[in-house]
């Protein structure tokens, strides 16, 4: 098995130029997929291809900084008919399953981290069912400022801003500002007493 990997580094080289060569094929697939599924037919195409998201998202209208990394599939909904609600800076990493909810603008400042299945929220609707009249539809942008870390599982809600090098733990539910350098973390799991019996 470990003779593949190194075939796969031997001829890496020589298919860069191919790869470069079917970039407008590539383009003009995803845009026959657009107007084939709309919106959601790219969305799909983030969640399944292996790398191009930082294409993808920027052919459809996403702002997208240099050097970037994004570890697929990644997830994005309610983005309207294109991606112009997210912006992402240079040096931005998005790790593996990240979800990011469209409905209100999304910026991810330079140097920022999410690591795996962070959950970006930018809306909060309990749809038309008897809640509608005491839960009204309550909608707001989510800013990451430049810096910022968030772990392992992080949710952050509408309206919330991340402040610049702030560090969110694994798991931590963010409904309010951070501030700047900043370090929120979730409860840890705890053993209870035993109980006599």
């Amino acid at each position: 098995m470990s003779a593949l990997p190194a075939l796969r580094d031997a001829i890496r080289p020589f298919l860069r130029p191919l790869q470069r060569a079917l970039g407008p094929a590539r383009r003009a697939r995803w845009q026959a997929r657009y107007l084939r599924d709309g919106i959601e037919g790219i969305a799909m195409e983030l969640r399944t291809t292996t790398r191009h998201h930082a294409d993808l998202l920027r052919q459809f209208g996403a702002s997208v900084g240099s050097e970037i990394s994004i570890h697929g599939p990644i997830h994005i909904v309610n983005a309207g008919n294109d991606f112009r609600n997210l912006r992402l800076g240079n040096r931005v990493h998005l790790g593996t399953d990240v979800l990011i909810d469209l409905a209100d603008a999304v910026i991810i400042e330079d140097d920022a981290t999410l690591s795996m299945r962070v959950s970006i929220v930018t809306h909060l609707d309990v749809g038309q069912g008897p809640l509608r009249a005491r839960r009204p539809r309550e909608q707001g942008p989510v800013c990451i400022r430049r810096g910022a870390y968030l772990g392992l599982g992080a949710t952050v809600l509408h309206g919330v801003t991340i402040g610049e090098g702030a560090t969110i733990g694994a798991h931590a539910l963010v409904d309010r500002d951070v501030p700047p350098g900043a370090t929120l973390l979730a409860p840890r799991a705890r053993r209870t007493p035993e109980r006599e019996g």
